[in-house]
């Protein structure tokens, strides 16, 4: 048998090279580790800490999620943020207008922004969004319930609400079926139709739909019932996500509230080609008026909801703001980039 003498400055070198290689690769793989982790801690941050998510709570073994959105606002929507704020700032200066409130969600990436969401306002006509959706979510359990055909009759004592923009109502006395009243009570704004749906209406549906959005549920025809811009918004998000309805009942909500005929306001200073599925709400006192509107604006594959509501001594003044504020919201969108 052959022996090697190896000298013992080479096998003392070859250990220590040995050695090097195991440091480096634990260090390596350990930094790899540690970066893992961090990516891992991130995304569970960003996918459950970082979001509110609110479920249905009615079945045994599953809780459909209702929405999902991040807790706190988008940093890539502060310059629209900051212009819409200026803009805000310049018409509060007029002593005509008071307030000013507005709410963005972008849904093509799931960031939102919102401005004086502290401010809480009488939605007026907007809330016909939340019967209209009550009275789908009965017909999921009543197959046919929209085709139920009823006499229209009007209650003594009962005073409509007056408002600047009046449309098509139903007649008293006249036999409807429960969607042609849905149609005119979102399409025309009827007060007539919105009358008889909320005292038709299963009132425990009716007031679940708020309570299941975390919203208090208002009294029919409760004068003072105020909500902020970002809760009134869950309405037209349960409706966009089909969170709360089944898609059929949310795409039929939509599509009505596509032929919405009022188009002083969000739709006004856009262009005639984009879709929007809106509704707009007036209150207040015969000298401190409140206009708002919410919509759905469907520009190519994206889709952002935008909510703006305010309260001032001047109806024109309010819904030229409203549209102003619509446009600057689109022309941000168009050029926003993923």
């Amino acid at each position: 048998m052959f022996k090697i003498k190896i000298p013992i400055f080479y096998l003392f070198l070859t250990i220590l090279v040995g050695l090097g290689i195991t440091l480096l690769s634990f260090k390596i793989a350990h930094n790899s580790k540690s970066n893992n982790d961090k990516e891992g801690l991130s995304s569970t941050s960003l996918g459950c800490n970082s979001y509110k998510i609110d479920r249905l709570e009615d079945y045994k073994y599953t809780k459909p999620i209702i929405s999902a959105e991040p807790e706190f606002e988008s940093a890539r929507l502060t310059p629209l943020k900051e212009e819409l704020n200026r803009f805000i700032e310049n018409e509060e200066k007029d002593s005509m207008i008071t307030s000013v409130s507005v709410y963005v969600r972008d849904f093509e990436v799931g960031e939102w922004m919102a401005i004086n969401d502290q401010i809480t306002y009488m939605p007026g006509s907007m809330l016909k969004v939340g019967l209209m959706t009550a009275w789908l979510k009965m017909s999921e359990n009543l197959p046919g319930l929209l085709d139920k055909e009823q006499a229209y009759e009007i209650h003594n004592g009962f005073v409509f609400p007056i408002e600047h923009f009046q449309g098509k109502e139903i007649t008293i006395g006249k036999k409807y079926k429960i969607r042609e009243c849905l149609e005119s009570m979102i399409v025309n704004s009827d007060n007539k139709a919105a009358f008889f749906l909320e005292n038709t209406v299963d009132s425990n549906v009716f007031h679940k739909l708020f309570t299941d959005l975390g919203i208090p549920a208002p009294k029919f025809h409760e004068s003072n019932y105020s909500l902020s811009v970002k809760d009134y918004s869950n309405f037209m998000k349960v409706l966009f996500n089909s969170g709360y309805l089944a898609p059929k009942e949310s795409e039929y909500a939509i599509s009505l509230l596509t032929r919405s005929r009022f188009k002083e306001g969000i739709t006004k200073e856009l262009p005639d080609s984009v879709v929007v599925a809106h509704k707009f709400g007036e209150s207040g006192t015969s000298t401190l008026f409140q206009l708002h509107e919410t919509g759905l604006v469907y520009i190519g594959p994206r889709r952002y909801l935008i909510t703006v509501m305010t309260q001032g001594h001047n109806w024109a003044r309010q819904s030229q703001i409203i549209s102003r504020i619509s446009k600057l919201t689109y022309d941000n969108m168009v050029g926003v980039k993923n």
